[in-house]
Order: C-alpha cells, then sequence, then structure tokens
C-alpha cells in the first residue's frame, strides 16, 4: 500500500500541474471547498469522485486505488470500521438498519451518506438469494428513500448524489429481475418514481441538469405505471421548476400546469399547494405577474384543507415557512420589494445554520429584494452570511445564487459592506 494519503498525492498531482483548488473542482464538478477538504483530509474521497478525478487528472488508477485502499466507517454512536472486502450479508443487514433508524442530523448526516456508499442494500441480497419479493422489502425500500430525503435536508448534492445514485440502480435492478406479485410490483414503481424525483432534485442541486430531466422523466413514467398519479405530477413539476430556472420559462408554466391538472382531482391539498408552488414560480420567472398571484392565492387555499387530510410523506417539508418563502421568492423575481422584503425576513427567521443550503439560498433571495428597493448596505451584509452558510452546503445551486448576487452588487464596490462581502467571497464558497 502507498505511504502516500489520497489528499496527499491530490495536492502533489495539482500543484505539479499549476491547477488551482477550483481549476481542479470544475474539472469534476465539485467545489474548491469540497477539493480542499479532501486535500486536507477533512473528508474522505467518494469512490465516484476519486474516479473523476483519475480521469480527469490522467493518473492511471492510482488515485482510484488510494481512495479503495480501505473505506472506513466513523466509530461514533458505536458504528464499528469496516474494510472493503470483509462484507459479509450480516455486516450489511446491521448496518443498512442501522441507517434507517439514525435520523439525519446537522452533526451526522454527512456520515451516514458516506456509510451508505460501503453498505450493499438489502434490494441486492434479496436477488442473490433468488428470493420472491414481498411487502416486507418494499417497506424497507421505502424507508431508505425518506432517509435518503432526510440526508438532503442537511447536505448537498454533491455529497448525496452517489447515494441516491446506488439506491436507484439497485431498486431499478429489483424491478427487473426479481419475481414478485402485481400489488408488489406497483410498490417497487413508485418507489423508482420516489427516486427519480428525489435524484433528480440533488442531480440538479449538483449542477447536473441534463441528468436531472432525465430522471424525472424516467420517475414520471415510473410512478404511472404504477397508477401513483400524484407521485408523477411531482415528477413533471419539479422539471417544470428546473426548467424555469435553466431554460424557457414559458414551456415551464405549461408544463407546470399539465402537472397540476393531471393529478388535480385525487391529489391530497399538501399535494396541491406543492405543485401550484411550481404553478406560480413559473408564472414568475415568465413575468406574468398576475398569473403567479393567482397561482399563490390557490396555494395558501389548498394548504388550509391540510389540517384534516392526511398527506403523503415526500411532502413533510412543506410548512408555512416554506410557502412564505415561495411567496417572497416570486416577488423578488417579479421586483415587488415592499412585498418580498416582510415575507422574507418573516420566513427566514425561523430558519437556522442547521440547514445551510436553504438557509443561504433563501438570504440570497433576501438579498436580490432588499437591492431591488436600494437598500445596498443591507443587501451586503445579509449576501455576506449567506456566503457564511454556502460554504457548508456543498450545493451548486447555492454557489451559482451567490454569484447572481455579486454580479448585481459588483457596481456598488465603492460601498464599505459590498467592498466587505467580495473580500469574504474570495474564500468560498
Amino acid at each position: 500500500m502507498s505511504s502516500e494519503t489520497f489528499g496527499q498525492a491530490l495536492r502533489r498531482i495539482r500543484t505539479n500541474r499549476g491547477l488551482s483548488l477550483r481549476g481542479v473542482g470544475d474539472l469534476v464538478n465539485y467545489s474548491r471547498q469540497y477539493i480542499h477538504d479532501i486535500e486536507t483530509e477533512r473528508r474522505k474521497p467518494l469512490p465516484d469522485l476519486a474516479e473523476a478525478l483519475d480521469r480527469a487528472l490522467q493518473t492511471d488508477g492510482y488515485l482510484a486505488h488510494l481512495a479503495s485502499d480501505k473505506i472506513e466507517v466513523p466509530d461514533s454512536n458505536g458504528l464499528p470500521s469496516l474494510a472493503a472486502d470483509m462484507w459479509r450479508r450480516s455486516d450489511a443487514e446491521s448496518l443498512a438498519a442501522r441507517l434507517t433508524s439514525e435520523k439525519p442530523t446537522p452533526d451526522n448526516a454527512l456520515r451516514l451518506a458516506h456509510q451508505w456508499l460501503v453498505t450493499d442494500p438489502p434490494q441486492h441480497f434479496e436477488l442473490s438469494a433468488g428470493r420472491h419479493i414481498g411487502d416486507d422489502l418494499v417497506e424497507k425500500v421505502e424507508q431508505r428513500i425518506h432517509q435518503i430525503r432526510l440526508m438532503d435536508d442537511h447536505i448537498g448534492g454533491l455529497d448525496t448524489h452517489a447515494v441516491v445514485t446506488a439506491e436507484l440502480a439497485a431498486t431499478a435492478t429489483l424491478v427487473r429481475e426479481a419475481a414478485f406479485p402485481e400489488r408488489v410490483g406497483k410498490r417497487l414503481l413508485a418507489a423508482v418514481g420516489e427516486l427519480c424525483q428525489i435524484g433528480g432534485w440533488i442531480a440538479a442541486d449538483a449542477g447536473r441538469h441534463e441528468e436531472a430531466r432525465r430522471l424525472y422523466l424516467a420517475g414520471a413514467r415510473a410512478a404511472h405505471a404504477a397508477g401513483d398519479l400524484p407521485g408523477g405530477a411531482s415528477n413533471l413539476s419539479s422539471l417544470a421548476y428546473q426548467i424555469a430556472n435553466t431554460g424557457n420559462p414559458h414551456e415551464a408554466v405549461l408544463l407546470a400546469r399539465s402537472a397540476y391538472r393531471g393529478a388535480e382531482r385525487i391529489a391530497t391539498p399538501g399535494t396541491r399547494a406543492l405543485l401550484l408552488e411550481r404553478v406560480a414560480w413559473a408564472h414568475a420567472r415568465a413575468d406574468e405577474a398576475g398569473a403567479a398571484e393567482r397561482a399563490l392565492g390557490q396555494v395558501d387555499e389548498a394548504f388550509a384543507e391540510t389540517r384534516t387530510d392526511p398527506e403523503p410523506i415526500w411532502i413533510y417539508w412543506l410548512s408555512p415557512e416554506e410557502i412564505e418563502i415561495m411567496a417572497g421568492r416570486v416577488w423578488t423575481e417579479l421586483h415587488r420589494p415592499l412585498r418580498a422584503v416582510p415575507v422574507l425576513e418573516h420566513a427566514i427567521a425561523s430558519y437556522g445554520d442547521d440547514i445551510p443550503r436553504e438557509t443561504s439560498m433563501y438570504l440570497t433571495w433576501l438579498a436580490e429584494s432588499l437591492i431591488h428597493g436600494g437598500e445596498i448596505d443591507r443587501a451586503a451584509a445579509v449576501a455576506s452570511q449567506a456566503v457564511r452558510l454556502a460554504r457548508q452546503a456543498h450545493s451548486t445551486r447555492a454557489t451559482e445564487r451567490i454569484q447572481t448576487i455579486r454580479r448585481v452588487l459588483e457596481p456598488h464596490r465603492q460601498q464599505e459592506l459590498v467592498r466587505a462581502f467580495l473580500e469574504e467571497l474570495r474564500e468560498g464558497p
């Protein structure tokens, strides 16, 4: 085994080739801060990153070899360190059970994501044992899906992309190759649809927009095959949200409204509220203020009905504060700072540093609205706070939002707080 660690090797190779941290990060679609954390060994290199660096830096498998010599699981909470060549079925089942029983928090979410990658999912063992699949395994899959959602609350798409990709591949293989009754098959297809939606969201968060589009469309088809119209609509409305942000907003309006109409009659109130939020956002991006305002009113009406109806688990995060945030974002997009600023300030007050990606991005919307209102100093102070949180997020979306604010504030660099914001940016995110 080489005496050189992965971080030492990466720093040596990068320096010898005259590359900056940001330059290496751009080669593999990771942030400068993430590459820095790998080099300083604050983070373990994930297998997909090691392979990507190998290809980008043309190191003939050396970096991948260093990363794969031993994959360790941190031993906090009594979990053992395990060598990659010592897996037994009992090891995998035990650790998999622990992964779904331990709720992700800001302190453990990244560790859980790393552990997930070295744990064979139960889908693999059921196939290798040649078993017929029943409801008990589907319940395990559904638990794992929700655990990935909870991880995504605390860590960005650059950290969770490999996790959801592996889970989707395992579940899709199960659908193709296992034996099961029709009811189980429909539940598995619905699970694939949900994983595609989560995977699309995470891919977009990591800046992989074409992959996200492909996953959303696949998820809509899987949900449709399962008879899960709300799940299909969720995938299509997520795609509409992405198109609104990166493509033609008028196309996004059509897709978002179609997704809502397709599920309107059978969707729960919370699901309708979520789908209508994407409608409102698409209209705002298309600069259709009246339609956006009407959609926001419909969101409030639908959400008011959620007090009595059970809701699908995948909209657990939709809250009054999240609805306020979307309203504030819509008014920011429409250049209505008098409406946007108080709504955003009220909602952001309930968020903390334990969800850095969301809080950072929400602060950028507040900063943008303050700029529209001519309050440059306040905007710069808020933007500096967003930068500090974005460093923890490992999210391409958060980084892109920071850069949007930078471009708008740059002409005001003669002001002290703007200069402080620009100086803060020189350190990352």
